[in-house]
């Protein structure tokens, strides 16, 4: 299996922490019992045959139902407890979910949370496959296989640095972007691909001095004085004041309708839930009704 999610086996020896002879001799033998190839094996690299793709449906399976016969008695003895997957994009894998994951620590200890950082369509692919339990992702698009419940909505406002002249602005006009610098998220993400289409509503044609599919990167850029930018509410959230005071080292500006972003939990809707992660559903949902987007300064 590690050698079809890795697509090749110098990938899989690193995911097994195996060596490349070791772990040939294993599918050889397998192939062997077997008695048929499992992989197509070119100079390009490795894809499995049909008896191949088989196999590895099977294999999910039964690991599946292994993790559930261990999730099933490990709740019976101890309550709360087990393993929770979980799937999710930077912004919010450092901006919202560690303070899920601190709640989660001190109300349930025996939750063991694995987080698996990558793109969006990365992610629902790993859902798919069986190899995480829950994703958290941006505007992701429907999938009839699919349970999807916005989580939080948030704008995607349009950032810039104390050097700036848009700093001390409550809003600018789309015209007055015109020929400003930007860094932008790449178009590749889903949120980067919504703000080059609000741009190009507004009007704006942007030629990015920097793009970055990192959204601290280009958090960071703004606040260096390299141009501005578009970022999710989500990122700056620490930096901002609630009462709207241009105080820290970034400024939301106002600029024409509004762009926004759903954040949304996704799950399969035959998924059987073990308590952990019931749990763990129930605290996301809570900190999303309290997430204000920017720095409370009075409730601090």
């Amino acid at each position: 299996m590690a050698v079809i999610e890795e697509g090749g086996f110098n990938r899989a020896t690193t995911r097994l922490h195996i060596t490349q002879p070791a772990l040939s001799y294993q599918i050889k033998q397998l192939e062997g019992e077997l008695g048929t190839p499992l992989f197509h094996r070119r100079p390009g690299g490795v894809s499995p045959t049909e008896a191949g793709r088989v196999l590895s449906l099977h294999a999910r399976s039964v690991i599946e139902s292994v993790r559930k016969a261990k999730r099933a008695v490990e709740e019976l003895a101890e309550g709360v407890v087990g393993e929770i997957r979980i799937g999710t994009v930077n912004s919010v894998g450092i901006h919202f979910l560690p303070h899920v994951l601190w709640s989660i620590r001190e109300r349930y200890p025996t939750i063991r949370p694995s987080v698996l950082y990558r793109r969006s369509d990365t992610i629902l692919d790993a859902l798919l496959s069986g190899r995480i339990d829950l994703a958290m992702v941006a505007d992701p698009k429907s999938d009839r296989r699919l349970r999807m419940e916005t989580i939080i909505e948030e704008k995607v406002s349009l950032v810039c640095g104390r050097s700036h002249p848009f700093f001390s602005r409550k809003a600018v006009r789309p015209s007055e972007l015109k020929g400003v610098q930007f860094v932008s998220l790449s178009s590749e993400s889903p949120t980067g691909s919504a703000i080059q289409e609000h741009l190009v509503r507004l009007g704006v044609n942007v030629e990015p001095v920097v793009s970055t599919d990192n959204v601290e990167t280009v958090k960071k850029m703004v606040e260096v004085g390299l141009g501005v930018a578009f970022l999710p509410d989500m990122v700056t959230a620490s930096d901002v004041s609630c009462e709207a005071q241009a105080s820290g080292k970034l400024a939301r500006i106002d600029v024409g309708p509004p762009l926004t972003r759903r954040i949304v939990l996704v799950t399969w809707k035959n998924f059987e839930m073990s308590r952990a992660t019931k749990v763990f559903i129930d605290e996301l949902r809570l900190h999303g009704t309290r997430w204000k987007g920017c720095l409370d300064v009075k409730a601090s």
